[in-house]
């Protein structure tokens, strides 16, 4: 952010200014990581009041506190109702006069996949900027919004929702330009309610779109039709809809798929033309998340030939679909980022298209309400169908799971046990290769972790790879 005075601030707050007007250079909620001439923003959470370490905030360097409270503490301070809404009002405010084109992305599964892909577009047009990590919440994206270069040409905003109005808070804060749902799924059932609740959230971000914005649909998504008619049309504000689908018709689509365990090759098809895209990320889906940024990107005037080269340079995001080679015909795939029945599905289908002898690892999938027994029993099927050799469950939900998957599945109560019959399995079917004469064929294999964030999957992958000279697979 450039640097603005405390008066400013206090006014995009709705505040009440206490003290000398000071020069801020920063805001900052984490005293961890604030730097001298910041703003110290105190936040109250579940466990937390950030009010407890305003004066080591200014200890290190804080020039101003925002507070809900005044604090017996010698430094400017602007007092507000609600420290978290005032920072999406000063979020909103330095946004306001901004020049870029705002993208804003949501929907239960791929976020992050999209915006990565969109911003590896954009770049190749102009100056991009996208929010970091998961900088996609009630604190993460004003934060975001805040320290967005105040030159860019291109704005990028993944948005999460957990509960029932949160995008409609979040795309107030930057309203979008260009907006898309890349689909809806069961997710946070148990605040949404229901896959209606879980849309009638998501669509919200349609709704932000002013006049002549561009909304971007998924077509083959059971929602897109409801977008189009119910909430975007119905505004009758003059927004366009530009639709992209992988089976059903729509502006945006695709010819020609070649898939392997690597990524895809196909012939992107858009109103302006036709382009030949090489996908580093391998399933059925990606060639639809890489459909939805090139809708985005069409939308903001980028011709299809550098849609296809900002398409061929993106990479998997860490803990999505990201290969490493554990050792000769064996590969780890960690998606162990997160987890709903949608994605889990995905996973699953992509890992049977590789031909490969195929392992499951999975972590219970959290925030479902009633279904979730029942929708882990779907993923244990689902897998079974597809032809799955081996299910590793960690969990009490992912038990269901191993029911419905029946031999070959196994249930654990650590990640330590998950990964020490991983280890083992690994050894056997080593040396049972090994015994094997040398001119009988052995199919590699794919072990996939996956698993809902709470369910920290990840010290699965970690435990895996500690064990031997992994490498990024390509």
């Amino acid at each position: 952010m450039n640097r603005t005075p405390l008066s400013l601030i206090a006014h995009w707050a709705g505040g009440e200014m206490h003290g000398d007007d000071v020069l801020v250079d920063a805001i900052a909620h984490d005293t961890r990581t604030l730097a001298p001439g910041s703003l110290y923003l105190a936040l109250r959470g579940e466990r937390f009041d950030g009010h407890d370490f305003a004066a080591q905030a200014v200890e290190r360097g804080a020039v101003a506190l925002l507070v809900e409270r005044a604090l017996a503490l010698d430094v400017p301070q602007v007092v507000v109702a609600d420290s978290e809404q005032a920072l999406a009002r000063i979020a909103a405010g330095m946004h306001g006069g901004r020049r870029a084109k705002v993208v804003a992305i949501t929907g239960s599964n791929g976020k992050t996949t999209v915006k990565t892909l969109v911003l590896a577009i954009l770049q190749r047009a102009g100056h991009a900027y996208a929010n970091p990590g998961n900088y996609n919440n009630e604190i993460g994206l004003p934060l975001a919004v805040i320290d967005a270069p105040e030159d860019a040409d291109f704005v990028i905003y993944e948005m999460g929702a957990g509960k029932p109005g949160d995008i409609a808070y979040l795309a107030a804060v930057a309203p979008p330009d260009v907006a898309v749902v890349n689909n809806i799924a069961a997710a946070h059932l148990e605040r949404m309610g229901s896959l209606l609740g879980v849309a009638r959230t998501k669509g919200a971000i349609y709704a932000a779109l002013g006049q002549g914005g561009t909304a971007v649909v998924n077509a083959d998504d059971a929602f897109g039709t409801w977008f189009e008619q119910d909430v975007i049309r119905a505004a009758d504000s003059g927004r366009k809809v530009l639709r992209f689908g992988v089976d059903a018709s729509a502006e945006i689509g695709v010819c020609d798929i070649h898939a392997d365990g690597a990524g895809s090759r196909f012939t992107l098809v858009t109103p302006a033309g036709q382009a030949e895209v090489a996908l580093a990320l391998p399933g059925r889906h990606n060639v639809r998340n890489a459909l939805a940024a090139a809708a985005v990107a069409l939308a903001c005037g980028v011709a299809p030939a550098d849609i296809a080269a900002g398409l061929g340079q993106a990479r998997p995001v860490a803990g999505r679909q990201v290969a490493h080679a554990l050792r000769p015909g064996v590969r780890l795939v960690d998606d162990s980022y997160n987890a709903n029945p949608g994605s889990v599905a995905a996973a699953i289908d992509t890992l049977a298209a590789t031909g490969a002898q195929a392992w499951l690892v999975l972590g219970d999938m959290r925030e479902l309400g009633a279904e979730a027994q029942a929708l882990h029993a779907d993923a244990g099927r689902r897998a079974r169908q597809a032809g799955l050799a081996r299910l590793y469950a960690l969990g009490p939900l992912s038990a269901a799971a191993v029911e419905a998957f029946g031999e070959g599945a196994r249930h654990f109560d650590s990640h330590q046990a998950v990964a020490a019959a991983l280890r083992d399995d690994l050894a056997a079917a080593a040396v049972a290769s090994a015994a094997a004469s040398t001119t009988q064929h052995h199919s590699p294999l794919t072990i996939l972790v996956k698993g809902s964030r709470g369910s920290a999957m990840d010290r699965v992958v970690d435990a895996l790879l500690a064990q031997g000279d992994a490498t990024d697979a390509a």
